[in-house]
């Protein structure tokens, strides 16, 4: 911007002045080279206007500047914006062209797409993952999983309505991501029961919970790393066909991925993780556990059970009654 360039000129030229007339200044008053009166009060009303000249300028510039990083900013989100859109536009290319799916997986994403609503998109792995699930799993065709989708982000968004921007700014990027998970868990308890149906040697009680301090201690405490360990084995175990335990695996993965990321932002991640929870519970009984007395009995077992190892001393900040956890039951009092 010309103004921009003009102003710093003008900056150092005044720069400039300052120092000349800071410097004749110095030179008179240690006698090296003394001024008359009148050069001197000249002198001294030159420093004072360049001073003020100085300061305005620097303001109108840094005034510029900050309008010209604005200009900046707008660009480039336009700029991500336009990228976005042509990788939703160019979905269906990349995906006929994608060299690891089967044929019957991206036909399943294609379809996939045509039946999301105009303002809801997925990313292409996504959308292949749930491809894949849909085939893994024996499921009735893809119609019913994506109505089941489409009701789990309704309530999604309906849960996060009141949000406001500083409450999800951070974590846009779960947006599309939770009720895909979501919608795994779902899916997998369902074929699971199938199974149960299918067999009267078999049974299925729901999976055991969960507890908070265990990823709120993850990689601090190794008796949080024993605890999720041993939670996410009892649910394979539960787990009957070889695709169930293959899909327990990507879906535990998922599952800890996001829940550890909401853990670490805090406050600002209670939020969207009450809605992840409230979601979890409604659509696949998935819960977290939240008497007290059981966490502490759960906490009992789980020592016993470290205590045989040679670990190092328990965390000196370790309680089972996490900030979420406190933020929850709080929450579920209303």
């Amino acid at each position: 911007m010309k103004a921009i360039v003009a102003l710093e000129n003008l900056i150092k030229e005044e720069e400039k002045r300052v120092a000349l007339a800071k410097k004749q200044l110095a030179e008179h008053e240690s006698g090296e080279n003394r001024l008359s009166y009148i050069v001197k009060a000249s002198t001294e009303t030159t420093l004072e206007d360049s001073k003020a000249l100085l300061e305005k300028h620097q303001a109108m510039l840094n005034e510029l500047l900050a309008q010209d990083l604005k200009e900046l900013e707008e660009q480039e989100k336009l700029k991500e914006a336009t990228i976005r859109e042509n990788y939703y536009k160019y979905q269906k290319i990349r995906l006929k062209r994608d060299k690891i799916a089967t044929n019957d997986q991206k036909l399943h994403a294609m379809m996939i797409i045509d039946e999301l609503p105009s303002e809801i998109h997925f990313e292409d792995q996504d959308l292949l993952l749930i491809a894949k699930k849909s085939i893994e799993m024996n499921l009735i065709v893809h119609e019913e999983m994506l109505n089941k989708l489409k009701d789990i982000t309704a309530d999604f968004n309906a849960l996060k309505k009141d949000f406001k921007d500083e409450d999800i700014s951070e974590l846009d990027l779960l947006s599309y991501r939770i009720p895909i998970l979501v919608l795994h868990i779902y899916i997998l308890v369902e074929n699971i029961k199938e199974n149960v149906e299918q067999d009267e040697k078999l049974s299925f009680h729901g999976f055991p919970k969960y507890e908070d301090w265990w990823i709120e201690e993850l990689w601090s405490s190794h008796q949080a790393y024993i605890a999720l360990y041993k939670w996410k084995n009892i649910i394979k175990n539960q787990c009957i066909t070889d695709d169930q335990k293959r899909a327990w695996d990507s879906i535990f993965s998922n599952w800890i991925f996001i829940k550890k990321l909401l853990n670490s932002k805090r406050e600002l991640g209670f939020k969207l993780n009450y809605v992840l929870d409230s979601l979890l519970a409604k659509y696949a009984e998935f819960e977290e556990e939240t008497e007290i007395g059981n966490i502490t009995s759960m906490e009992t077992i789980i020592k016993d059970i470290t205590s045989k190892e040679d670990f190092m001393k328990v965390d000196p900040n370790h309680t089972v009654e996490t900030p979420y956890l406190k933020y929850k039951l709080e929450l579920n009092k209303k």
